[in-house]
């Protein structure tokens, strides 16, 4: 494990690879040759979607927290569209990709329950953002005064 995660260029990473793959299956390319390299894309991206989503669970106190939980919502969000267009046979190989139906149900299922954990936190932080960023007007009043 890294000393130091660089969650925004990874997960920016992350979305980067989850949209080359929506693009990879949106054509006809010959399944002989990219089959292996999509379903193991499939793995990697849903199971590093949800080590990021634990990370940011039990880093509470990290700075841009919610920034990054917003990120990581928006690819998690694309990638399970993707995941539910394959498994609905909405791309010219879905039926190829998709055989293991089972699999395929499992990555949806694994991604719908992170989407629910990530609007769960982002609510959460939500509120108690709006609790500790409030100013009261003298203090406003203060500060604007500049002493």
């Amino acid at each position: 494990m890294p000393q130091k995660t660089h969650y925004q260029d990874d997960l920016f990473f992350l979305s980067l690879l989850a949209r080359t793959l929506e693009a990879g299956l949106s054509v006809e390319a010959d399944p002989e040759y990219f089959r292996e390299r999509i379903e193991g894309d499939l793995r990697f991206i849903d199971r590093n979607l949800r080590s990021f989503g634990q990370m940011l669970a039990q880093s509470s106190h990290l700075i841009d927290r919610i920034e990054y939980l917003k990120l990581l919502e928006r690819t998690a969000r694309s990638f399970a569209a993707c995941l539910q267009k394959l498994r609905d046979g909405g791309y010219p190989n879905a039926a190829i990709y998709g055989e293991d139906r089972e699999a395929l149900a499992e990555l949806i299922s694994g991604q719908r329950a992170l989407l629910s954990e990530l609007e769960k936190a982002l609510s959460l932080s939500g509120q108690g953002e709006s609790e500790t960023d409030l100013v009261s007007s003298d203090e406003l009043s203060e500060l604007l005064r500049g002493g």
